[in-house]
């Protein structure tokens, strides 16, 4: 059967966003196929509150291009003031001076508008709500099932995490994917009222169940924000919401028991990004290594990324090997 499309890409998160719209700018035939019906994958940015990723380091030179060719601002992650510290028997220090993120980059209106612009120019090539069920190749092309009904690709790129691939009857290996047992909370203020008390928003928790807390507050300080993450499962846990605004209050001061809005996502939870296995996370950051082309089978994303694997800076590294090959071998 004749392929109807030369290049198949499952998953529109950066890597595959990133890809597919450096295929398209060659005048290759693409078509991008999203579980989600959002584009992005774990960049995930609410109101512009970023759920997944937050931020972009001074060594991610691949991040930054793309930042100043898409138009997008960045700004630097506040870290003036104390970090707090909070011991798992709840005793409280409010004297260290340090910033733990201090030299990272935040993205203006979160770090979805990357995806948003990305998926815009991909047009009608994207098509999302459309998950894909399996994948089979043979010596001609590629056929996978969706709920779009069959498509045949003379090649496909999974640009996904590979423990979703091996569901898809992919033989891949075992790979954890980094960060998909967290869990990200978000609550927003009038006002960064901690920065008056000295504090940066930082705060680390051995009591929970936030882990790692941090000032998520925009550039301009217009409103305030705290993010923390959880210590693994404890998003699953009854009255996760009302034990996280209790520790921020806490910390913080009683201001923080009462966000205008809370926003959280238990990334453990989404069958887009985790798999059973994911929720227990590794100890350290895995080692990831490349993943060779399997036929014509492409494999993507951040975890097939040797360098910066599992981060952003991973992704559009997977997207560059990932375009490289097809280069090589697509006519």
């Amino acid at each position: 059967m004749k392929p109807e499309t030369q290049i198949c890409v499952i998953g529109a998160g950066l890597s595959g966003l990133a890809l597919a719209n450096t295929l398209l700018a060659e005048g290759r035939d693409v078509t991008v196929l999203e579980a989600r019906d959002r584009p992005g994958g774990r960049v995930f940015s609410p109101q512009g509150h970023d759920l997944g990723p937050s931020w972009i380091w001074p060594h991610n030179r691949r991040m930054q291009a793309l930042l100043d060719k898409l138009g997008l601002h960045r700004f630097p992650q506040y870290a003036t003031g104390r970090l707090v510290f909070e011991d798992a028997k709840g005793a409280i220090r409010r004297d260290l001076d340090l910033a733990t993120m201090g030299g990272a980059w935040r993205v203006a209106g979160g770090l979805a508008g990357v995806a948003e612009v990305l998926a815009t120019r991909l047009g009608n090539k994207l098509r999302l709500s459309c998950p894909v069920h399996s994948i089979a190749q043979d010596a001609g092309g590629v056929d996978i099932t969706t709920d779009d009904g069959p498509l045949r690709a003379a090649h496909a790129v999974l640009a996904l995490p590979p423990r979703l691939a091996s569901g898809l009857g992919v033989s891949v290996p075992d790979v954890p994917t980094w960060m998909a047992g967290h869990t990200k909370l978000v609550a927003t203020y009038s006002t960064p009222f901690w920065r008056d008390q000295g504090l940066n928003g930082d705060a680390i928790s051995h009591r929970g169940p936030l882990a790692e807390i941090h000032d998520a507050s925009p550039a301009d300080a217009a409103e305030g924000a705290l993010f923390g993450f959880a210590h693994p499962g404890a998003a699953r846990e009854p009255g996760f919401q009302d034990a996280s605004l209790a520790q921020l209050a806490r910390l913080f001061g009683a201001d923080a028991a009462a966000p205008g809005a809370v926003f959280f996502k238990d990334w453990s939870a989404d069958p887009a990004t985790a798999s059973p296995a994911d929720r227990t996370p590794p100890t350290g950051h895995p080692a990831y290594l490349p993943l060779p082309p399997d036929g014509r089978l492409i494999f993507a994303g951040t975890e097939a990324a040797p360098e910066d694997g599992g981060f952003l800076e991973g992704a559009l590294a997977a997207a560059e090997a990932a375009h490289a090959h097809i280069a090589a071998i697509v006519n």
